[in-house]
Formats: structure tokens, sequence, C-alpha cells
């Protein structure tokens, strides 16, 4: 991604920083408790789909495969969280 899209769209990345940082707080403040960290990765994995579609959205090149991509990614990666926390 190069800097001038962050330029082009500095709201959209803050807004993603903020889901992602809070992910992480949020993460290691539970990381007593394996339940409440899936719900995070889960809650966290919807809000950053959510966060693609709208920016793809907002820059005009919203497409099918723009969300199949996105919906494998965030299927890869929950697998990958959720096994390792049992």
């Amino acid at each position: 991604m190069p800097l001038t899209e962050i330029k082009k769209h500095p709201y959209d990345f803050l807004l993603l920083a903020i889901i992602l940082l809070g992910a992480v707080i949020s993460f290691f403040i539970f990381s007593y408790e394996p339940h409440y960290q899936r719900r995070i990765i889960y809650l966290t994995s919807f809000a950053y789909l959510a966060w693609s579609l709208f920016h793809h959205y907002r820059k005009g090149d919203l497409h099918l495969s723009i969300i199949i991509e996105y919906l494998a990614l965030i299927l890869l990666a929950l697998v990958i969280t959720t096994s390792t926390l049992f």
C-alpha cells in the first residue's frame, strides 16, 4: 500500500488502526481467558471485514473478487488463531 493511499484517506486508516490497536489491547487484557480471546478475534475479524468493504466502496473499486479475497483471508486468520488458543 503506497503512502499516497494513506494520505488520500487518512481517516479510513486511522479507523483501521483504532480497530486493530483496540483488539491487541483487549487480547492482552483477557490473556487469562481463551474464551474471551476467541470472541475478540471474531469481533476483530468482523470489524476488519466491515472496514475493508467500507474502504473499497469509498474508493469505488468494490467487486465480488475483493469480497471473496477478504473473506478467505479472514477465514484463514480465524482458523490459525483460534486453533492455537486451546
